[in-house]
C-alpha cells in the first residue's frame, strides 16, 4: 500500500517562500520605479535641452539680422560656429530660401538633414546620426522674411542620464533585494524553527506517557500557538487516560458478564470430582477396616479431585483478574487450549463439537489475553451453534502473521447490522442475555497486540480471525496446516 508522503510535493522552506516573495515584490516595485523614474527624467532633460537650443537659436537669429540683411558670410559663419561652442549645441546653420548661407558642420551640410524639415514647419523633431540622437530647433530670422536658424541640440546627455539613473536605481534593487533576502531568512527562521518544533513534538507524541511541553518565550502569535499546543497536548493526554479506563471498564463488564456464563458450565465441572470426593469419604468413615491399598487409593483420588477443583478455579481467577500486556513467543495451540478450556464443559453439554487443526504455529502475544479474546469468540460461536453442530479452529497465513480462525454454523450476521457489531454494547442477544461488549473488548485486546480483528460472513456462518505478529522460527519454518489468507 502506497503512503501518503510518497504522493507529497517536495516541501519549501518557509523563509525560501518569503524571499522568492520579497524579491519578486522588489523586482516588480523597482522596474515600475525604474520606468516611471526614466520617463520623467527623460522628459526633464529634454525640456531642459529644447530650452538650450532654442535660447541658442534665438541668440544666433537676433545677431544674424544684419549679416543676413547685407549678405555677410563671415559674419554668419563666425554666429555658426560660437553657437556649437556651447555644451550641448551640435550643430548651427542659416537657411534662407532652401540655401544655407552658413554652417557650423565642416563641409556641406548633409541634404537629408536640409530636406528634414519643411519651410513652413517649426515644431522640434528628433534626427538620429547613428547611435547618436539630436533634436533639431527652428528660430526664424526677421520673422522668417530673412531665412532661419536651425539648431541641433545632442541628446546623448539624456541617454547618459538615464543610464546612470539605472544603474542607481539597479544597484539599490540589489542591495535592496540582498537585505530582502537576508531578513526572509531571520524572519521565516525565527517562524519555521517554532512550528517545525511542534511538528516534532506532534510525530513523537505517546499518549501512554507524560504530555509534552513546548517551551517559549516569545508573546507573539507564535508563543499563542505554542501555549495552546501545550494545552492540546495535556487535553490528549487526559483524553487518552479516560479512554484507556472506559476500555478497562468494558473489560471488566464484558469479563463479569462472561463470567456468570461460564459459571454454568464450571458448576457440572467442581459437581463432579465433589461427587467422588464425597463417595470416597463415605467409604472411609464407614468402613474403619479398609485395607492400607484401598485407602491410599480413596486418598488420591480426593486429592486429584481437588486438584481438579484448584485448577478449575484458577482458570476462572485468571480469566477475571486484569492484567498487564505480557508479550512472548507462544504456541498458538497453547493459546487455543487456554481459551477453550472453560468453554468445553459447556460445549459438551450441549453436544457440540469443537474441532482444533492449528498445527505449530508460534505468535508473539499474552497468552492470557488473547485466550480471553478467544474465548469471547467462542462464546459467541456456541451461543449460534446448534445442540450437536461443530465449531472448527484454524490457522491461516499471512506475510508475517498468523491467524486464528473460528469457524461456526450460525445463521451468520444480518448485512444490515454489520457495520454495527463492533460497537460497544451492541447485540443481538435477547435483554439480559449479552452486554455488547465481547467483539469490542477482543478487537481492543488484539489491536494491543498489533494484530487485526477480521470478521467474514461466507454464506452460512461468521468466520472470524485474531490475526497476531508471527513468532521470527514461525515466519521461517511455515509449517502450520489449515486453510491460507
Amino acid at each position: 500500500m502506497t503512503s501518503l508522503s510518497e504522493h507529497r510535493s517536495p516541501r519549501i522552506r518557509l523563509w525560501i517562500k518569503l524571499a522568492i516573495f520579497g524579491a519578486v515584490g522588489v523586482v516588480v516595485t523597482h522596474a515600475a520605479h525604474l520606468t516611471i523614474s526614466n520617463r520623467i527624467a527623460g522628459r526633464a532633460l529634454t525640456r531642459s535641452q529644447e530650452a538650450l537650443g532654442r535660447n541658442v537659436a534665438r541668440l544666433v537669429a537676433n545677431e544674424a539680422a544684419d549679416a543676413v540683411l547685407v549678405d555677410d558670410l563671415f559674419s554668419l559663419r563666425a554666429l555658426t560656429k560660437s553657437a556649437v561652442s556651447g555644451q550641448g549645441v551640435a550643430y548651427c546653420f542659416v537657411v534662407r530660401d532652401g540655401r544655407v548661407l552658413a554652417s557650423s558642420l565642416n563641409g556641406t551640410t548633409p541634404h537629408a538633414l536640409i530636406d528634414a524639415r519643411r519651410a513652413d514647419d517649426a515644431a522640434p523633431f528628433v534626427v538620429v546620426s547613428g547611435r547618436t540622437r539630436y533634436l533639431d530647433l527652428v528660430e526664424p530670422v526677421l520673422n522668417g522674411s530673412a531665412g532661419v536658424v536651425r539648431v541641433g541640440v545632442d541628446l546623448s546627455v539624456v541617454e547618459s542620464t538615464r543610464r546612470q539613473v539605472s544603474l542607481l536605481l539597479g544597484t539599490l534593487a540589489l542591495v535592496v533585494i540582498l537585505a530582502g533576502l537576508i531578513a526572509a531568512f531571520v524572519v521565516g527562521r525565527s517562524i519555521a524553527r517554532p512550528i517545525a518544533k511542534l511538528v516534532s513534538v506532534a510525530d513523537h507524541f505517546d499518549p501512554s506517557g507524560d504530555a509534552p511541553v513546548v517551551e517559549s518565550r516569545s508573546r507573539d502569535e507564535i508563543g499563542e500557538l505554542t501555549e495552546r499546543f501545550n494545552r492540546m497536548m495535556v487535553r490528549l493526554k487526559a483524553a487518552y487516560t479516560e479512554q484507556a479506563r472506559a476500555r478497562e471498564k468494558e473489560g471488566d463488564t464484558e469479563r463479569m458478564a462472561a463470567l456468570g456464563t461460564l459459571v454454568a458450565g464450571v458448576a457440572h465441572e467442581v459437581n463432579n470430582p465433589l461427587a467422588g470426593m464425597k463417595n470416597c469419604l463415605r467409604r472411609l468413615q464407614r468402613d474403619d477396616l479398609v485395607p492400607s491399598p484401598k485407602r491410599q487409593e480413596y486418598l488420591e483420588l480426593m486429592e486429584e479431585g481437588l486438584e481438579r477443583i484448584e485448577d478449575v478455579m484458577q482458570h476462572l481467577l485468571d480469566f477475571a483478574r486484569p492484567r498487564a500486556l505480557r508479550l512472548n513467543e507462544i504456541m498458538v495451540k497453547d493459546v487455543i487450549r487456554e481459551g477453550s478450556s472453560l468453554l468445553r464443559p459447556i460445549l459438551a453439554r450441549r453436544h457440540i463439537e469443537l474441532r482444533d487443526d492449528t498445527g505449530d504455529a508460534r505468535v508473539i502475544a499474552d497468552c492470557k489475553q488473547v485466550a480471553q479474546a478467544l474465548l469471547n469468540i467462542l462464546l459467541n460461536a456456541s451461543y449460534v451453534t446448534q445442540e450437536g453442530g461443530e465449531i472448527r479452529i484454524r490457522i491461516r497465513q499471512r506475510p508475517g502473521l498468523w491467524g486464528i480462525a473460528v469457524e461456526d454454523d450460525g445463521p451468520g450476521v444480518p448485512p444490515d447490522i454489520r457495520d454495527r457489531i463492533f460497537d460497544p454494547f451492541f447485540t443481538t442477544k435477547p435483554e439480559g442475555e449479552g452486554t455488547g461488549l465481547g467483539l469490542s473488548v477482543t478487537r481492543s485486546i488484539v489491536e494491543a497486540h498489533g494484530g487485526e480483528l477480521a470478521l467474514e460472513f461466507p454464506g452460512s456462518g461468521t468466520v472470524a480471525t485474531i490475526w497476531l505478529r508471527a513468532a521470527s522460527s514461525a515466519a521461517s519454518a511455515a509449517t502450520a496446516t489449515g486453510t491460507q489468507a
